[in-house]
């Protein structure tokens, strides 16, 4: 019996190799079963059905060759489809290939293939961002002129202090959306993680002096409202008042 694992010959195109062998093993032995037998020992993977033996042979009569011949394919999509394929995401760009098929009485894999390899067109994810009020712009414009009017002043930017947190896996855990591994064939590279490991959370804070607060280690796993009060209260603000009883945090 063959090995499930075994590669089929009939799953992916066969060489020229198998099919000259095949046609010379057919020729000796005038049985299938003995060819097939052959080309396990051989090849060490799934032999071709006898279907494909039959019609190797028989194209090798008839045309002398075993070359793959020219598929028919799928029939071209009419200019006419691809216009309407064009003016309906034209008109609804969220549409799904899907609806728009139903709807245009056209199959979705050909409004799909229409889509990316006809008319170039990419599917783009939406991004989430923050909902902003009618009036926060207004406040970030109002912001942006303040900060600029104050920067004019030696004695404003020493006084700023910025702030930031962080948190670091101890498993070493990746961003897959920054990381890709470019090449000609998808090399299935996968990285186990820990799912939940053990991490930690870390405050700093900058002055323009380079005067660093921190870094301060959260005992906690996840840090709330609660937590980063206390923090604040009695950790770093005791440090900026002892330097400093005129800062902007």
């Amino acid at each position: 019996m063959h090995s499930r694992a075994a590669a089929s010959v009939e799953s992916k195109m066969a060489t020229m190799q198998h099919k000259i062998f095949c046609i010379g093993e057919f020729i000796k032995t005038e049985s299938a079963t003995a060819l097939q037998r052959a080309f396990h020992l051989r090849f060490n993977i799934q032999p071709p059905t006898r279907k494909s033996i039959c019609r190797w042979n028989h194209q090798l009569e008839q045309i002398a060759c075993l070359c793959k011949g020219k598929s028919s394919g799928r029939p071209r999509v009419s200019e006419e489809n691809v216009r309407r394929i064009r003016e309906s995401f034209e008109r609804s760009p969220r549409n799904s290939t899907c609806r728009a098929g139903t709807e245009l009485g056209i199959p979705q894999p050909t409004s799909w293939c229409v889509l990316r390899r006809r008319l170039l067109f990419k599917p783009y994810r939406l991004q989430l961002v923050q909902a902003l009020r009618s009036n926060d712009k207004r406040k970030r414009v109002e912001f942006c002129d303040r900060m600029l009017q104050n920067m004019e002043y030696d004695t404003f930017l020493p006084r700023l202090i910025f702030s930031d947190e962080a948190t670091f896996h101890l498993s070493g855990k990746v961003n897959r959306h920054s990381v890709r591994i470019w090449g000609l064939q998808n090399p299935q590279e996968a990285l186990e993680r820990e799912r939940d490991s053990p991490k930690v959370n870390v405050f700093c804070a900058l002055t323009q002096k380079k005067r660093a607060y921190g870094p301060f280690f959260f005992a906690e796993n996840t840090v709330t409202g609660v937590t980063y009060l206390a923090m604040l209260q009695n950790w770093l603000l005791p440090q900026m008042s002892e330097d400093s009883e005129d800062f902007i945090f």
